[in-house]
Formats: C-alpha cells, structure tokens, sequence
C-alpha cells in the first residue's frame, strides 16, 4: 500500500572547467514533493482481535505500534557550490597540491499530519560542508578532509526496539589518509595505505529541540584501516 517516493524537480546549474582538474560549479534545486514515505507510532493502537501467543493476559489491549505511511505534500529546495583548485595554477612549485570542496544548504518541510504538523525532512541537514587539501605526485598521496553537517531530525532505536525520530547535534568529521605507489622496479604496481576515520573522536549527540538539552552523548572512537594492493 505503500506509494513510491514522487516529486516534480527543477535543477539549475553552472559549471566552468579549467583544465583536468579545476572546475567551479553551482547549483539551484527544487523538489516539490508529492508523495514519500515516514514512519508513524500510534500510541493508542487497539490490539484487541489479534491472537495472543504469550500464554499471558495483558493489562490493556491498547499499545504502539509502528508503520511506514504515504506522506504528501512537502518540498526540499536549496543551492549547492564545490569547486576544485590545484594549487599549481597559483604558484608553480605547488604542483601536486589542491583543494576541493562543496557547500549545501537546503532547506525542507513536511507536513505528514496536516498544517498544524511541520517538521524538516528526516535525515537531512540543512547545511552541509566538504573540504579536503591534497598531495598527489610521484605515487605519493596525502588527504585530510573535514565533513560538516548542521543538526538534523534524525532516527534511532527507541524503547520496545521501535524506530523513533530525534534531532540531532551537527557535526564535523576530520579524516585523513596516506599512501604510496611503487613506481618502478620489482615491485611496480604495489599500493601501501593507511586511513584514520574520525580523527577528532566526534561525538554523535541527541538533544531536546525545545529545551536545546542534551540527551545523550555516543562516542565512538577513531578507526584505523591499512590496505596493501598488489596489481599485475
């Protein structure tokens, strides 16, 4: 019973390229929505009919559930930036360097239970940012990269295992990420690489919307991953 996602879209954008490598663009989107998909939670739903397996008698045959239901109406609209800029068209003995990055902000609304029931699309940020500088030469490269996101109404795991909407706190994520590249010899086509996730330990925070309090705070560390690739 479920209807897919629709919506009529309108995107404009610009793109200028210099080169392999360096470009600006900018973009203007406009999605009105005619259909997605949410979740409900009725806390006042009636079980009663339903066949009881437990061997137990339940104080009341009233409880929650959950279920994915047709939304209408809403629109997501923004305009996102990015652009790529080796450094050596700056300075010559920059070569091998650069700088990448992208900027979004959009904004959104749903209206899954009429006007007065206004709420920002799930899982989606209203700012949203990437920046990474670069090396890349002689079969040496270096990354580190930051990504940005503003607070967003998110879902998670609620009482009972049920799926539950939450807002979120923003974050920014450092990543970084080494590598090399035999380039001659005996060993031609073998890759060494190293990544760290997370490199600043960001935390993923819920928070009360109205009060703006924390709820709870989830750290979840560093992550440390080595490659070697060997091609023929």
């Amino acid at each position: 019973e479920l209807d897919p996602f629709r919506a009529t879209a309108l995107d404009i954008s610009y793109e200028k390229y210099w080169g392999t490598k360096a470009y600006v663009s900018a973009a203007f989107f406009d999605k009105q929505l005619d259909s997605y998909i949410f979740d409900f939670t009725d806390t006042r739903y009636d079980f009663s009919g339903f066949a009881n397996g437990s061997g137990r008698v339940p104080n009341s045959n009233i409880g929650r559930f959950t279920q994915p239901r047709n939304g209408k109406g809403g629109y997501v609209r923004g305009i996102e930036v990015a652009a790529s800029l080796p450094l050596d068209r700056l300075w010559s003995p920059l070569s091998g360097f650069g700088i990448v990055g992208s900027y979004a902000d959009t904004k959104s609304e749903i209206k899954p239970f009429g006007d007065a029931d206004t709420r920002p699309l799930p899982g989606l940020s209203r700012k949203v940012g990437n920046l990474t500088f670069y090396y890349e030469a002689h079969g040496f490269q270096a990354r580190v990269s930051n990504r940005y996101r503003s607070d967003f109404l998110g879902e998670v795991q609620g009482f009972g295992a049920n799926r539950e909407y939450t807002f979120v706190k923003g974050e920014s994520i450092i990543d970084a990420q080494l590598g090399y590249e035999v380039q001659s010899g005996m060993l031609k086509g073998l890759s060494l690489l190293f990544q760290v996730n997370n490199l600043n330990d960001e935390a993923f925070q819920r928070y009360n919307q109205g009060t703006g309090q924390i709820i709870d705070t989830i750290k979840y560390g560093k992550t440390y991953l080595m490659g070697v690739t060997y091609k023929l």
